[in-house]
């Protein structure tokens, strides 16, 4: 949409203005309505024992969709409904770029949690792919922002100040997200476990990046090989899971694989494996937390960098061993040292200055109770 329009549409939306902002609403969207999900998940769930108190929203694109035991208040995303819960909220949670029509009014607080940690692939007006537009339209929407979360200094650095133009506010104490990670909950792994029909069992899980162009190499999997990798190498009976990005509509018809693409929180998924092969999706930084092994395999690592993204730094620095080819991927699981590989994580893990502590919902949790209701809350 040209920027002249938005701006017109967006001058015209004030007129939602003569509402007054409610102090205790809170609308919620993950992945622009996709999903109930990620960093906004975790910040409601904590917020869920004020409920009493707050008026608490989530946008979905399918309201229809999403089933909660709990009764949660739905809007259709980018509906007339939604634009006037945005418009009269007092804080707005989302971790995508903001639809950017919606204008932004005094005294609103806009939090956005991103969906991505550690600082790998390049976004925002650092990507190979921007052009002018782009870039004044990452400006614009990051303008809308009051309050971004961090997971790392390289990421606060590297993707809110430069790649995103970000000037406001961070709050450097991870991503809610990976508070299961850093801390664990067993019982978590065994509902997962449980559902999934594969107690007592190991789980490899592949998760790849969203591709515009290139593709992940799945057709050059073989499977038998790797679970035979995996059993001689780290023991155990193993199962594979394959999680597509949320935006791929790629389904894998394996009897060796099960698909949990539709699984609703990755991050119970990533908690529930032991190993993950991805190619340059950042849940390798969600993942590396837990101090469990991450493989990548890309067998078109300089097509990527030139036809789609470039990275922040060399992925071969990288903790995380890189195959170009499956057989070498299978030599990386074959070659694991254990011992190795943590030093290598912790080092990682200093380099870009990780803000992960396990406390993060907590953190924006009671910032956010401090915007609405407890007026008399001090840090």
């Amino acid at each position: 949409m040209k920027y002249y329009l938005i701006v017109l549409i967006r001058n015209a939306l004030k007129i939602f203005f003569v509402f007054p902002i409610q102090k205790n609403r809170i609308i919620f969207n993950a992945y622009n309505g996709k999903q109930y999900g990620c960093n906004p998940k975790y910040i409601y769930e904590y917020l869920e024992d004020y409920s009493n108190k707050l008026d608490l929203i989530w946008a979905f694109e399918s309201t229809e969709k999403f089933h909660f035991d709990a009764p949660i208040k739905k809007v259709r995303y980018k509906s007339l409904k939604y634009i006037y819960y945005v418009l009269t909220a007092n804080i707005v949670v989302e971790n995508s770029e903001s639809w950017s029509i919606i204008p932004k009014r005094n005294g609103q607080t806009v939090i956005n949690t991103w969906h991505g940690g550690g600082s790998y692939k390049k976004v925002g007006t650092s990507r190979k792919d921007g052009n002018s537009f782009n870039a004044k339209n990452v400006r614009d929407k990051n303008r809308r922002v009051d309050l971004y979360l961090s997971s790392s200094k390289a990421f606060s650095t590297q993707t809110l100040r430069e790649s995103f133009d970000y000037i406001g506010e961070i709050m450097e104490k991870g991503m809610p997200r990976n508070d299961i990670l850093v801390n664990g909950n067993e019982s978590v792994v065994q509902q997962v476990k449980n559902k999934l029909n594969i107690a007592n069992k190991k789980v490899v899980l592949i998760a790849p990046t969203f591709r515009n162009v290139t593709d992940f190499a799945l057709e050059s999997f073989n499977f038998d090989l790797l679970l035979d990798t995996l059993e001689a190498k780290m023991k155990g009976s193993w199962v594979i899971l394959y999680r597509s990005h949320y935006y791929e509509t790629t389904k894998v018809n394996d009897p060796r694989i099960i698909d949990v693409s539709n699984y609703p929180d990755m991050q119970e998924l990533l908690l529930s494996s032991d190993v993950l092969i991805t190619d340059f999706s950042s849940c390798m930084w969600d993942f590396s937390l837990s101090f469990k092994p991450v493989f990548l395999l890309s067998s078109d690592i300089e097509e990527y960098q030139e036809r789609e993204r470039e990275f922040y730094t060399d992925p071969y620095s990288w903790p995380y061993s890189l195959a170009l080819t499956f057989d070498k991927l299978i030599q990386n699981i074959s070659d694991f040292d254990d011992d190795e590989y943590q030093q290598k994580l912790v080092s990682h893990h200093k380099d870009l200055q990780s803000f992960e502590s396990g406390k993060a919902t907590s953190a924006i949790g009671e910032y956010i109770l401090r915007k609405t209701i407890r007026e008399d809350f001090h840090e």
